[in-house]
């Protein structure tokens, strides 16, 4: 959706709606270089309106013209203080109204604004990130992975409003270390496991009439290796059948896009899929209704599956060996290893930003090798 609407009355008047519903108010103008500038004026809120902001731009157009800034846009420009509450909203009324969107707004609601929220941004440092961090983990009792994922989100909010040209300063999240997550993970699933796997979701779908939800969510992630909620924002925008591509989203990285692939395993479910929705329409929903379900309605449906498949009898903090969601990308990238695949391709195919998370699979390599191949016959890498 767009993230500024034009005024209907007056050229180079444009607002955003905030999160609240008000309104921020902008002009926009060519300076002396021709280059297209954006200038907030004020909110709604304080009693900025769209005649207002077509006087502003006035005066600085003739301001220009005359070879000056008016000395009142330099005053306003020195007192206006933007807080990370202030980018936040701009940050969260930019994206989708998805799941994904209103799941981050709360991580943000609960963990950032109360602290921070009403900080200038520009003046927020290292010291009160890393206070933060341990905050979560100490006083709110929260896991270091969810420590880790509150500075990314403040890293990725901060990142937009310096993209948006609304401050210049050095992102301080980049000085702040994060948790090391100790990945123990090694248990993964085999072609037989796989396909039985496959079975019971096909057989779940029909019991529950969920219109191969779940048939859908787990083909998907085990032949692109995508992130639980990278599988969940999959949109029929974002197939090309022509090419056998899938964009993904990695929300772990910022929001990044990258490229998994259409294989065997999934072609024809997603050409009978995308006859049934709309553009704009997500694959993973019930009943192929299009709509965007959440990280929790698949959790509560395909654990137990997982469970009285291959986790009967295990200690539940057996974390090595049991199998959960997560596990089907960690299935994905294993099977490309004893495969043979090049580990930078397998880098690529799981969006690792470094080239270290991916090397815990090269001695399944070195296993293959020492043994027999194994075909990895439910993937296609190009």
């Amino acid at each position: 959706m767009a993230k500024y609407i034009n005024s209907k009355k007056y050229e180079g008047v444009q607002y955003y709606l905030k999160a609240n519903g008000s309104k921020s108010f902008y002009v926009r103008y060519r300076d002396e270089s021709n280059i297209l500038k954006r200038v907030k004026i004020g909110d709604e809120t304080d009693g900025t309106t769209e005649v207002y902001c077509r006087n502003k731009r006035i005066e600085i157009l003739n301001a220009q013209n005359k070879g000056e800034q008016p000395p009142k846009i330099v005053k306003n420009h020195r007192k206006k203080i933007i807080t990370l509450d202030d980018v936040a909203d701009q940050y969260f009324s930019s994206k989708d109204n998805t799941v994904s969107t209103h799941e981050r707004l709360s991580k943000y609601n609960k963990h950032l604004s109360e602290p921070l929220g009403k900080s200038s941004i520009t003046n927020i440092k290292k010291d009160d990130l890393d206070k933060l961090r341990h905050s979560i983990v100490k006083d709110k009792k929260l896991s270091e992975k969810t420590s880790n994922m509150i500075i990314e989100l403040f890293s990725t909010i901060f990142n937009f409003g310096f993209y948006e040209e609304l401050y210049e300063a050095v992102n301080p999240a980049m000085k702040v270390k994060r948790y090391k997550i100790q990945n123990t993970r090694e248990r993964f699933l085999r072609a037989s496991e796989i396909e039985e796997l496959y079975k019971q979701t096909i057989l779940r779908d029909r019991e529950k009439e969920h219109g191969n939800m779940l048939e859908t969510f787990t083909k998907l992630a085990l032949t692109t290796g995508a992130r639980l909620e990278g599988v969940l924002n999959i949109k029929k925008r974002d197939i090309d059948l022509q090419s056998d591509i899938i964009r993904i989203t990695d929300f772990k990285n910022g929001g990044e896009i990258y490229s998994g692939y259409i294989t065997n395993t999934t072609r024809d479910l997603l050409n009978t899929k995308l006859k049934l929705i709309n553009y704009n329409d997500n694959l993973v929903s019930f009943n192929n209704d299009g709509k965007q379900i959440s990280a929790r309605q698949v959790q509560t449906r395909l654990k137990p599956i997982l469970d009285d498949l291959f986790n009967v009898g295990m200690d539940i903090k057996g974390r090595a060996n049991r199998i959960v969601i997560h596990s089907l990308r960690h299935t994905f990238a294993s099977q490309l290893a004893i495969s043979n695949v090049p580990i930078r391709q397998i880098q690529d195919l799981m969006n690792h930003a470094d080239i270290t998370q991916t090397m815990k699979y090269a001695k399944l390599q070195d296993e293959t090798n020492a043994n027999s191949k194994i075909k990895c016959n439910f993937l296609k890498v190009s």
